[in-house]
């Protein structure tokens, strides 16, 4: 028997779906958004799937940032709507080096939903 190991994004949904939130970084004049590494002149709003992983990102540049939770159906609801319709890639669980994929909103959304439906 293999077993099939879930990719950082299908890990990401599974640990944000159960743990009922996602986490970004805000401080008094925003959220947190990079450019692209892949896509030029797009930017990417980084996501974490718990507060210490956001947390470790508040330093230097992002000293001002806190780490700021969200509602899973606030994120799926209203944010993914309104990254989708802005263009905004998002990074989900990225790493200390802020690298890992950038997923469009709308693939995230379908990845939730999948993530949804009994097995």
């Amino acid at each position: 028997m293999t077993t099939i190991e879930a990719t950082p994004v299908e890990q990401f949904v599974a640990t944000s779906r159960s743990r009922g939130e996602v986490w970004g970084l805000q401080c008094k004049d925003g959220w947190v958004i990079c450019d692209s590494t892949i896509y030029e002149e797009t930017d990417v709003m980084p996501f974490w799937s718990s507060r210490e992983a956001a947390a470790i990102h508040c330093v230097d540049e992002w000293e001002d940032f806190s780490p700021v939770s969200i509602s899973i159906s606030e994120f799926i609801d209203e944010w993914l709507v309104d990254l989708a319709q802005d263009a905004v890639m998002l990074g989900p669980d990225w790493g200390t080096d802020l690298c890992g994929e950038e997923v469009e909103a709308a693939d995230m959304v379908a990845r939730y939903l999948q993530a949804s439906l009994p097995n």
